[in-house]
């Protein structure tokens, strides 16, 4: 599992114990360029995985709290999206 910034490692650790089940965390590299994050709530689990941009930059800490926020708030699967460019049909962030 990865380390996480003091207060968002709390945060895991909190919603961790809401849900009765523990919260693991983990960057992931993919093709899709437009995937920010995701959540899945497994039996005996929570899955939050976060695309990793760059060593040492930190754009994925605010994707990973709204990942912890939905999945507090009692969500079961969800994919956040960078918007669409270039089609004229943007996607939400969902």
């Amino acid at each position: 599992m990865e380390s996480l910034p003091p207060p968002l490692e709390q945060k895991r650790e909190a919603v961790a114990r809401s849900l009765g089940r523990p919260v693991y965390v983990r960057g992931v590299r993919t093709p899709d360029s437009e995937l920010r994050g995701r959540l899945r709530v497994e039996p005996g689990r929570v899955v939050i995985e976060y695309q990793v941009a760059e060593v040492g930059y930190f754009w994925h800490v605010p994707v990973i709290e709204e990942l912890l926020d939905r999945a507090a708030a009692g969500e079961q699967s969800v994919e956040l999206r960078a918007p669409s460019t270039g089609d004229g049909e943007g996607r939400p962030e969902r």
